[in-house]
Formats: C-alpha cells, structure tokens, sequence
C-alpha cells in the first residue's frame, strides 16, 4: 500500500514539475511569443505626412483615419542615405548598415541583396510563426519554416535600370514550392484584371505621350506589384496567422517621384498645363494604398497590433532627371500604431527606423539582441505589459544576421544575371 502511495505522490510530483518548468511529451520547452499578442507590420515605402494630411482632411483615406483615430502615431526619422534597401534593412534588423555592409550586399545591377529582415528570423528562432512578403533587400531569401518573402517584383518598377515592363522571378528564388505555386497563381489573376483595375483606380485619362507615357507604365507595373503583394498577405494571413507579419508596398515610391509635380503645381514655378492630366495620379495611388491596408486589417482581431510606417517621405524637388519628387534632405517617415490594447496618447511619438525591431520583440514576448542600437518605445506599449511580460534580452544578433558567405553572393549575383538576361531576350 505504501508502495502504490509512494507512485502515487511521484507521478503527481512529476506532474506538477511538468506544468511549472514547460516539460512537453516530445522533451521540448514551449517556445514562441508569450504575450499573446500578434503584429502587422505594413511598410509603405515613401509614404508623407505632407501629402497623407491633406487627403486625411478630405475623407480620402478612412481605413487609415479608423487607425488614427484608435492609435497612436508619430514620425520616423529618414535613414541616411534615403534609399529603400538601408531604410526597410535597418528597421527590420534594429540597426544601421555599416560602409562594409552596404559595399558587399550590392549586385551587380546595384542593387541591395541578401539581408533578410531579421526581425523576422529572430522571431522565426524563438518559435514564432512569421509571413513576410515583398520586404526590400530580402533576396536571396531563406525557405525556414514560416518565413515567406513573395517572390515577384516588375522589373520595371526599379525606375533607374530602365528595363522592360516584365513580372520576373525576384525576392525569394528559395520559397517553397507550395507557397510558389499560390504566388504564381495570384499573379496570373492579376495579369488578366490589373489594366483594367488600374484605369478604374488610378489613372484613366488620355494615352501618355513623351515621358509620361514611362511614367504611368512605371505606375502600371508598381500598381501591378502592390497589388500581388496585398493578395499574398492576405491570402496567406487568412490560414496562417502569424504571429509577426511584414508586408512591404513599394509602388507609392515609385508613383511620387514621378508624379509628385502633379499632385502639387504650386511648388514648381510655371507648371505646364499636362500636369492637370496627371494631377489625381498621386492622390488615387494613396487611396488604393488605403483600401489595401483595410483588407489586411479585417484579417486582423483585437489582439493585434496593426503598425503602417515609412522610413523617409518625399519633397517635391527636381534635382533627379526625371523625377520631380526626391527623397534627399526630404521629410521624416509615417508612424501609426493601433491595437485595442494601445491607448491613444496626444503627443506623437517620435523615433527611429531601428526603434521598431527592438519594440515588437517587446510587443511579442521575444528576447531582444543586446547589439541592437534602437530603443524598445516603451511609451507605445500597452499598458501593463511590461509588469506582465518584462523585458529579456538574449546576446547578440550574430548567427542570425542577413549577411552572405563569398560563396552566397557569388550565387546571388549568378541570379541577378540570369534575371537581367530574362528580360533582354523578351
């Protein structure tokens, strides 16, 4: 009898000691987020607090007034130098780009390669489920488990190389083959409505003539880029829930340096009449921007903190051939923030792109790297949540950085050749 008490007592010990320290049958501790909370991040490249107030106080924009409204929001200090690689980089990583950095991650086209957010992997590491899709200087990507970069980007979005109009293999030659085979689909649907859903949404005016007709294919095919983008979040956000969500839309960039003078005629001296044919361009394209951050939102719930930022805005300027909006010495960035657990301060909050990582790993319940040089914002918290859930901090980031052996880069700049090609035969 003693025996079978003394069983008994062990097995029940052994129960508790199970509950208190995690024990899983497989011998695996729980890991992931401990907050319970979830987070979206919609990076909207070159969004402007200059052009965003004046549609806001027309009514143009509700799904981001209903952000504002319920959330906090700020400024964004711009990233030197303005270019979109360093500024989304330095966001998800939670740190700047070194000399030595920006020199070994470029291809052979310039552009940045090979840095993926590590926000996400971090998050991806301590058990998390995280999406990803269209964030710049993401290619090559990694097929970890949970971690998706979409991988199409129209050639011609990228405005400096001059390339054909093509929708080309981009960030995410690594993804996995279910996942391809969703994005492929989506971009044939989209290849069979975007003409038409671009002249109803964004441009229908007469047939450009001169420049203006590169400007609005350019508009087409970042039109055409942004919407891919949406409807992979969307779709994969809708079985997966993720825990972290990075969605970046790269189409507003290229829209205002090219039709920034339109929008705004009074900053120019003598603006040519054309420029009325092109005046809604602008303001149309943040619209669409609008709507697409309402249908990531709806797929959200209350245990969700929603964040739409930029890394720099644009001012009107035409120091750039071509363009007449440029980012050099331009305004800071967006920052809005909302979830129902923020409470809506009347200050705005005021930061720096390398603030953001450090503050959703807090917002997360997931050990911030002692290397990084942002700051955890702690006045954007819900309150509470850090008596609940305190900070943890775990080493260095070294071991998951975005940095590529000689041997990745040579393989990266195999890729970018082979995609050049692609489009120089077509």
């Amino acid at each position: 009898m003693k025996r079978v008490m003394l069983v008994t007592v062990l097995v029940a010990a052994v129960v508790v000691l199970a509950v208190v320290i995690g024990w899983q049958p497989d011998g695996r501790k729980p890991a992931g987020p401990t907050t319970g909370l979830e987070v979206v991040i919609v990076g909207v490249d070159a969004m402007d607090w200059f052009v965003l107030r004046t549609l806001l106080t027309d009514a143009q924009m509700p799904a981001t007034t209903s952000l504002l409204s319920r959330g906090l929001s700020g400024e964004m200090a711009a990233d030197r130098p303005p270019v979109p690689e360093v500024g989304w980089t330095s966001l998800g990583r939670g740190r700047g780009l070194s000399e030595e950095e920006l020199s070994t991650v470029r291809g052979v086209d310039g552009r940045l390669y090979g840095l993926t957010p590590q926000l996400a992997r971090l998050v991806d590491a301590a058990g998390g489920k995280t999406l990803t899709v269209g964030w710049p200087a993401s290619w090559p990507a990694d097929d970890e488990a949970g971690l998706v970069v979409a991988p199409y980007r129209p050639a011609s979005a990228v405005h400096e190389t001059g390339l054909p109009a093509a929708i080309l293999p981009g960030d995410a030659h690594a993804c996995p083959p279910a996942i391809r085979e969703r994005v492929d689909e989506l971009v044939g649907r989209n290849e069979e409505v975007w003409q038409d859903e671009f002249s109803r949404l964004i441009y229908d005016g007469p047939e450009p003539v001169g420049g203006w007709r590169e400007h609005i294919d350019a508009a087409r095919w970042a039109f055409l880029a942004d919407l891919t983008a949406i409807d992979v979040a969307a779709s994969m956000m809708a079985d997966q829930s993720p825990d972290l969500m990075m969605v970046c839309l790269g189409g507003l960039d290229v829209v205002s340096h090219r039709f920034l003078a339109p929008a705004m005629p009074s900053f120019f001296n003598d603006p040519p009449e054309e420029y009325e044919a092109y005046a809604d361009v602008l303001d149309n394209y943040y619209r669409f921007v609008d709507s697409g951050i309402e249908r990531l939102r709806r797929l959200t719930d209350e245990n969700t903190i929603f964040i739409v930022c930029s890394t720099y805005g644009i001012h009107p300027s035409l120091d750039v051939p071509g363009a007449t909006g440029s980012h050099v010495n331009g305004p800071p960035g967006v920052l809005i923030l909302r979830g129902a657990r923020i409470v809506q301060r009347q200050k705005a909050l005021s930061l720096a792109t390398v603030d953001v990582a450090p503050t959703v790993l807090a917002l997360l319940g997931v050990p911030i790297p002692t290397d990084m040089d942002g700051r955890v914002v702690q006045e954007a918290l819900p309150p509470g949540l850090l008596q609940a859930h305190p900070l943890s901090y775990s080493g260095t980031t070294k071991g998951t950085d975005g940095g590529r052996s000689d041997a990745d880069l040579s393989t990266a700049e195999a890729l970018v050749r082979a995609r050049l090609e692609m489009v120089s035969v077509q």
